[in-house]
């Protein structure tokens, strides 16, 4: 009696159902976009906060000028932009790290402060904090910036930012509540090419792919 030979059994390619791929495409397209809600809901979830941050880093922003920025998305590290009169240095360090404080002190910060200002930027997930010049009429002014990563929906990439700029006085705003340099002539006033939106009289908002 001959032994039976089993069929060779063919390999059909799997097909993946339209409705899956369907929604998969519809969960890649939203995972794609950036809440424009977020701001303010932070902003009011946290303003006790983020003033103590904005008292902190007036006084640590003196005698010169310092932008501090988390480069990872723990916020375990700090890099440190020292702007001296002649020159600008740049360290990176575990924000637990002994030199931090040791460099802070050379450069003759107010190291206590700075530390307290990186746990308070922990507390509510601030990205970066700096200070930026702006003019008006050939004035100069100062604000303060504070940057927040955008989280995606599904891989949570961190390729949006939402920058917050807080201003000293109360500023203009159109109908559509987008920052304006003067009231009466209704010209936007942009400030790396991005428009700023509204959340109060001093505190407006962009989404934007840097925060540098």
């Amino acid at each position: 009696m001959g032994t039976l030979i089993p069929k060779k059994m063919k390999t059909v390619p799997l097909k993946l159902p339209h409705i899956f791929i369907y929604l998969l495409g519809l969960m890649l397209c939203v995972s794609c976009k950036v809440s424009k809600s977020f701001p303010q809901k932070y902003y009011t979830k946290n303003e006790a906060t983020l003033q103590k941050i904005q008292k902190l880093y007036d006084t640590a922003n003196k005698p010169n000028n310092i932008a501090i920025a988390f480069t990872n998305w723990g916020l375990t590290d700090i890099s440190l932009e020292l702007k001296t009169e002649a020159i600008h240095y740049i360290y990176e360090f575990n924000y637990k790290e002994n030199r931090l404080v040791d460099t802070l002190q050379k450069f003759g910060y107010k190291a206590n402060t700075i530390v307290n200002l990186i746990n308070e930027m922990q507390k509510i997930n601030c990205t970066w904090v700096n200070t930026l010049e702006y003019y008006i009429d050939g004035k100069k002014y100062n604000l303060l910036c504070i940057a927040i990563h955008a989280k995606r929906f599904i891989f949570n990439q961190k390729t949006k930012y939402y920058v917050l700029h807080f201003y000293k006085q109360p500023q203009y705003y159109n109908e559509q509540g987008k920052l304006l340099n003067k009231r009466k002539l209704k010209q936007l006033r942009k400030i790396n090419a991005e428009t700023f939106v509204r959340i109060n009289d001093k505190v407006c908002y962009t989404i934007s792919s840097k925060f540098r």
